[in-house]
């Protein structure tokens, strides 16, 4: 192929909501303004973000020959001269999948995070380490443009569709002028921030404008000023704490309160008073820091009345009206999607008929013949009310078997923490706090993995600190076949 027949090829990956069709849109006129050929296909990603929507285009400029050129419908590993993300991970699996070549890609991204569902369902922590991406993309592409293009684009109150177009068109990579992008975003009702957004990202992306990436300086945490009756009487107890704690103690007392009432929080400060008098660690309070974090976030599990109380409240509404950018007075319809399990139905039911539910098949089957996935429209009155009335059943909460359920867990795990006869066998047991997270299926893998090591803490006459960490790293690989060689499965029922 000789060099006037040359593309420019360029893959862009975005996700959904963030206007990837329409920069491949704007791509496309620019380039017929300019007298070249683009042809684009598109391959659709995932919802629930596993996946991002990837757009493939070819750019040509035009022959004198009326035979029109015939371009590739796919991208090809090596073959790629600008690749674009709207999120750092995406840049990532394009490095990943062959397409970046330090010989040729320019590889422009967002260096913000959206975290995808596999990071948010693994059991620790499965975050994907922004600073090796960039790492990454220094390393394997010939020129690699990042900035945090959403801090830009929620700032100037559009989408980051036009802070990408800006990052392409200052990296000089497309031989067309930035007027003639200025002027594909000059009309419509967005247009004033749609071209605030593109001339900052221009600015950036140009040689020399990208600014070396410093984290924000931490603030040292301080307690606020009591402003009402609860911070009166909450607030000097949580100051009476060592310095180390008071963050972790303030957020957590916040926590449960709201989730239950005082006399819960007061449950949790009595047993992180114990935990202090057992850390040996007198200066970071390691223990206590750790223990005491996961057992406010075990204390508050998330159960039917939970989630109907999130949803129910004043600035939830406020939120969802910013995030799609509804107008004063607009109406806006919001869609929730349930799957109520008959477990989560048992754990509203008192301890007695709900362990009864869930021994009985028959019922079982009568029960989940009601439940199933479902849609809700919750901008709607009879919704509301149904919801408010769930949230409502939280003043019963103690009495059920839900309650009971985690409630002997949390014992049997907060016991061990305790009963540990060294620091950092404590220490370890703490740290299993970690697994307890998700909801449904994978909230059961994960307790009842817990109860397993503790099967075995209490039975194995060598457990030490190391082997419960070693079987805390595999009880969090979902696909393991966990076994502890000694324990019984168990994830006890109240008594």
């Amino acid at each position: 192929m000789s060099r006037e027949d040359a593309t420019i090829n360029m893959v862009i990956a975005a996700l959904g909501g963030e206007g990837g069709g329409v920069l491949t849109n704007w791509l496309i006129a620019a380039a017929e303004q300019n007298g070249w050929w683009c042809q684009s296909t598109s391959l659709a990603g995932v919802a629930q973000r596993t996946g991002a929507t990837i757009y493939y285009l070819e750019f040509m400029p035009r022959q004198d020959s009326e035979r029109p050129p015939v371009m590739s419908l796919f991208p090809a590993q090596g073959d790629i001269d600008i690749a674009v993300a709207s999120e750092i991970a995406e840049a990532g699996r394009m490095i990943s999948r062959g397409f970046i070549s330090p010989d040729r890609s320019l590889l422009i991204a967002s260096d913000h995070r959206v975290f995808g569902i596999t990071e948010k369902s693994a059991a620790g922590d499965g975050s994907v380490d922004r600073e090796l991406i960039i790492e990454m993309g220094e390393r394997y592409a010939r020129s690699f443009i990042h900035f945090d293009m959403s801090e830009i684009v929620q700032r100037q109150g559009t989408v980051i569709s036009a802070a990408l177009l800006g990052a392409i068109a200052g990296s000089g990579a497309l031989p067309f002028a930035g007027h003639c992008f200025r002027k594909l975003l000059s009309s419509g009702g967005s247009a004033p921030a749609n071209l605030a957004a593109f001339d900052e990202s221009f600015r950036r992306a140009q040689p020399g404008g990208v600014g070396e990436y410093v984290p924000p300086e931490l603030k040292a945490f301080s307690l606020p000023v009591a402003s009402n009756a609860l911070g009166e009487r909450w607030l000097p107890r949580i100051a009476e704490l060592p310095a180390a704690l008071q963050k972790m103690a303030y957020h957590s007392v916040n926590r449960l309160i709201d989730y239950q009432d005082e006399a819960y929080a007061e449950e949790w400060f009595s047993r992180v008073s114990a935990l202090i008098d057992r850390d040996l660690d007198r200066e970071s309070y390691s223990l206590a820091q750790e223990a005491g974090r996961h057992l406010a976030l075990w204390m508050a599990f998330e159960d039917i009345p939970r989630v109907a109380q999130l949803k129910v409240r004043p600035d939830r509404e406020s939120m969802i009206r910013s995030e799609v950018k509804a107008a004063a007075g607009q109406p806006v319809a919001v869609a929730e999607f349930f799957h109520p399990r008959i477990e989560e139905v048992a754990a509203l039911l008192p301890v007695s008929w709900g362990s009864a539910l869930l021994r009985s098949q028959t019922a079982k089957r009568w029960v989940s013949r009601l439940l199933g996935p479902r849609t809700l429209r919750t901008d709607r009155i009879n919704m509301q009310v149904l919801l408010r009335g769930l949230a409502g059943f939280r003043r019963f909460r103690r009495s059920t078997f839900g309650y009971a359920h985690e409630r002997k867990m949390i014992d049997r795990w907060y016991d061990a923490v305790l009963s540990a006869d060294e620091h950092d066998m404590a220490m370890a047991i703490a740290t299993l706090g970690r697994l307890v997270k998700g909801y449904g299926e994978t909230r059961h893998r994960t307790t009842s993995r817990l109860m397993q090591i503790l099967d075995y803490v209490e039975h194995a006459p060598d457990s030490d600190s190391s082997k419960i960490i070693a079987l805390q790293l595999e009880a969090m690989e979902p696909e393991s076949n966990f076994d502890t060689g000694h324990a019984v499965s168990s994830n006890p029922e109240p008594a």
